[in-house]
């Protein structure tokens, strides 16, 4: 298969650097470095200098036979040796030719050229950089001169591993720095042995431009932990991986733009006041309602249709950016960010390109349109730029330009000249003759023949009908938690989608242990999860879209949990019936899991709710447009950070939902969680507990800082409530913690600090309930308990009220007694079973006082959690 050239310019431009990866794990022959320091080597004051560029052309020829021969050589041009893949990636410190230009300028543009440097303390000499690791860069957002004068003041550090849930947290230095040189050097031996292994097992070898995606992703896995920069003053917090990956999408757009224009040529090249390039960013519009969208609803499809949705917000935002690079011939390495239902690429600034673009956000709204009546849309923005924006802190003024257009274009998502009005023929669409002909699924779409009883949809001995949309979304939600890899195939009608998407790409779900692809026809195959111990695949592309989603096993058919309540026989009996090994749980048997067994195993307790958790990450616009400043404003930082925050979300998250606290969290329902947010649903009472544990983790992620730091909200829900109404909620309580200034989290409609959340649910609600279980409280003194939290909360308001200047009225101060109230409770009600309850009654009377003086509606967390895990459950 041939490979045309922007596709060997960007596997050329993100493996230039692969030689600072190789050069303290190979050993090469003198002879080899004999005959070619020369050519890849710059030389300085007599001394050959970059010596990682020599190591670069080494391992292209070391791994030749195991990539594939269609990168290797520039058939169509003149001087084939100029354009071969070694040294296109070889010679970016020694360019001779254009292609090598087009490559060396990207690798300048990408790092801004003047690198942030340490102002003070001891330059890293070459002999040391294999010490240097990799400095988180949350450690390094909003940090001025002083705070950076020199790598002493940053404390954590990456250790040199690959990706996994594990290795993306950062460590704190603890004497490490201070190892061994030959430590240092054993552990890049050991991560480039493990690389190079993996390499031979890459899949798709005769398939050149899938062999590619392959190997981006795991040179992603193997080199997003090592520093780019290592040497002399340079503060080393990005990445060897997205410096590259930046360093392709700069050269591909700069080669497109050269080609165009007729321009391939050094002094052209090297010009840097011409507008050669576009920024291009997607953006998903309406992904709330498209996920959440309320209709009809059946509830035994009710998790796998909100999974599949969320899956394809994600498919879509993925092939909109790749349609946009096919169209205007660009690679997908053209891609620097991508996650949350946005996309940003470089492309050339052309006549040509723009209408192009053009043209594809006409395809991808039309679709949208037709298949999505409305509901959602993308948005394509576009910003000129010059190469000289990307240098010496003019990156900064750029971005904030282009992100002000897109915002411009939230408010013209559609053309209505166009678009607006009635749906042409909307009505003709549907089939009376069909068991449902309104879809019961989405309630707005017209059922498909097509569908009709289909075996994704349709019970045994069952009729079912379904639109083409949620059949597909049934479908997706119940194959992504089965461990199945996704192909995308194009003009495929052997797909297993009913309706492909954009009306070009079939999906195809393969077992891991098999490979039967259309060789011709196949875009991308991926594996969409993380493993079970953490780890990630490697021998093809790693897309973790698939969050973590609990499946019935073989213990769920002995849950006696399922027979409690009032529900009816047959309401039970379909319940059981529901429980297949390997299924996805429905929300009736989440929420059956926050119900808890009695001392005697014979009584139940609890409510059987969902909890619903909505959190994202405080002031994200500001830590990306205020975090790094002046040079440091860097394409490939703003990457870094970009993929970092995702990892924390897409690869750690369900990790951990799996492994963390013995299990405890296996029943946690990912409805997305990536890019800088996460939307869980689980047992009421697991859910409160599992937003303590991520923001903690994310704390230790984040290193601690500041100003990176979440929000979250938490509300209850009764299983069947429809998702809309859930979701509207969630989004809710997110606002009320938001909108008390962040950092903060709503349960109970109370928002109170991460620190107090964690004393009111892990001190105080323990001895809250010690007090009901060795009868020194009784319930209903804790409910008279929360009148005096009410009491308090009213208290604090008159008091702000007064502040004010306001007058009170004389009912208002009533509130004003909740003191006296509670003492005489506790003295006339609580231990009075105890001989002597005086100093019990005291020791009650003081903490609950001390408690709701300092928390005041926060109390209302830990109260009404008891109650609600004390309440019996009726048999």
């Amino acid at each position: 298969m041939k490979v045309d050239t922007a596709s060997r310019i960007a596997l050329g431009a993100l493996i230039h650097d692969v030689g600072k990866f190789a050069q303290y794990a190979e050993e090469i022959p003198e002879n080899y470095r004999n005959n070619n320091k020369a050519l890849y080597q710059p030389l300085h004051q007599n001394q050959y200098t970059h010596s990682h560029a020599l190591f670069t052309a080494y391992f292209i020829e070391s791994f030749q036979q195991h990539i594939p021969e269609a990168f290797w050589q520039d058939r169509d041009s003149k001087n084939p040796s100029g354009g071969s893949l070694i040294n296109l990636a070889a010679m970016h410190h020694k360019p001779e030719h254009p292609l090598q230009w087009i490559i060396a300028e990207a690798d300048r543009l990408s790092s801004g050229i003047d690198r942030d440097e340490f102002p003070e303390g001891k330059p890293i000499t070459p002999s040391d950089a294999v010490k240097t690791r990799l400095i988180p860069i949350f450690e390094t957002l909003f940090r001025q001169d002083h705070e950076t004068a020199s790598s002493e003041h940053f404390k954590w550090r990456y250790r040199l591993k690959e990706i996994s849930a594990e290795t993306i947290f950062p460590i704190q230095l603890n004497g490490q720095q201070h190892a061994k040189k030959k430590e240092h050097e054993e552990d890049y031996k050991n991560l480039y042995r493990d690389f190079s292994e993996k390499i031979k097992a890459l899949k798709h070898k005769k398939q050149p431009l899938l062999w590619l995606q392959h190997f981006d992703s795991l040179y992603r896995l193997y080199t997003s932990l090592i520093p780019s920069a290592r040497v002399g003053r340079i503060i080393h917090d990005v990445s060897l991986y997205d410096h590259s990956r930046t360093t392709a999408a700069l050269a591909v757009g700069l080669f497109r733009y050269h080609e165009e224009t007729n321009t391939l040529k050094e002094e052209a090249i090297r010009n840097r006041s011409d507008k050669k390039f576009l920024i291009v960013s997607g953006d998903f519009y309406g992904i709330q309602n498209f996920i959440f969208s309320a209709g009809g609803e059946e509830r035994g499809h009710r998790s796998k249709i909100l999974r599949g949705r969320s899956f394809t917000v994600s498919l879509l935002t993925e092939l909109a950016a790749k349609m946009i690079c096919d169209e205007l011939g660009l690679s997908f390495l053209s891609i620097f960010m991508s996650a949350g239902g946005k996309f940003h690429l470089i492309a050339h600034n052309t006549e040509n390109s723009l209408k192009k673009l053009s043209k594809v956000e006409d395809k991808i709204n039309k679709w949208l349109i037709d298949a999505y009546l409305g509901e959602c849309s993308i948005g394509i923005t576009c910003t000129e730029a010059t190469p000289e924006e990307f240098l010496n802190g003019s990156l900064e003024k750029l971005w904030n330009r282009h992100l002000k257009r897109m915002e411009e274009k939230k408010f013209n998502r559609f053309d209505l000249n166009r678009f607006g009005g009635v749906f042409k023929g909307f009505l003709d669409r549907f089939r009376n003759n069909l068991y449902r002909p309104l879809c019961p699924l989405c309630g707005k779409r017209p059922s498909s023949e097509s569908v009709e009883n289909d075996r994704i949809i349709a019970r045994p001995n069952e009729r079912a009908s379904a639109c083409d949309l949620c059949r597909d979304h049934v479908l997706i939600g119940t194959k992504i938690v089965r461990g199945q890899r996704v192909a995308i195939i194009k003009n495929n009608s052997e797909g297993d989608l009913k309706k492909p998407l954009f009306g070009t790409y079939q999906l195809k779900f393969v077992d891991p242990d098999k490979d039967t692809l259309p060789e011709k026809d196949t875009e991308s195959f991926w594996d969409v999860n993380v493993k079970e111990d953490g780890s990630v695949p490697t021998d093809v592309t790693l897309v973790p879209l698939n969050g973590y989603v609990p499946v019935y096993e073989e213990a769920d058919l002995y849950d006696d949990r399922i027979l409690a309540g009032g529900r009816s026989e047959d309401a039970k009996i379909e319940l059981i019936d529901m429980i297949k090994e390997g299924v996805p749980k429905t929300f009736y048997h989440i929420a059956i899991k926050a119900l808890s067994w009695g001392s005697s195993n014979k009584e139940l307790y609890g409510i059987d709710a969902l909890g619903v958790l909505k959190a994202d990450v405080d002031n994200l616009g500001a830590i990306f447009g205020c975090g790094f400043q002046g040079k440091r404003f860097t394409l490939s930082r703003m990457a870094t950070l970009s993929r970092s925050l995702n990892n924390f979300f897409a690869i750690y998250l369900p990790y951990a939902l799996r492994t963390a606290e013995n299990g405890r969290f296996r029943d946690i329902y990912t409805v997305f969680a990536g890019g800088d947010d996460l939307f869980l649903i689980g047992p009421w009472n697991v859910i409160r507990d599992v937003s303590l544990f991520i923001y903690k983790k994310f704390r230790e992620y984040t290193c601690n800082h500041e100003k990176v730091h979440l929000s979250a909200g938490i509300t209850i829900h009764k299983p069947s409530t429809p998702v809309d109404v859930i979701a509207e909620r969630a989004e809710e309580s997110l606002g009320e913690a938001k909108g008390a200034g962040r950092n903060r989290i709503n349960m109970f409609d109370r928002t109170v600090l991460w620190d107090e959340f964690e004393k009111l649910t892990k001190t105080i609600m323990p001895e809250l309930g010690n007090w009901l279980e060795y009868g020194i409280v009784t319930k209903s003194v804790v409910y008279r308990i929360c009148d005096f939290v009410q009491m308090a909360e009213d208290e604090s308001y008159c008091m702000k009220m007064t502040k004010e200047g306001k007058s009170l009225k004389m009912n208002d101060i009533e509130c004003f007694k909740w003191r006296a109230f509670l003492r005489y409770q506790i003295y006339r009600n609580v231990a009075k079973k105890l001989p002597n309850p005086r100093s019990m009654q005291d020791e009650i009377a003081s903490k609950l006082g001390e408690w709701i003086e300092k928390y005041r509606g926060g109390m209302i967390i830990p109260l009404w959690s008891l109650l609600y895990e004390k309440r019996k459950k009726r048999s």
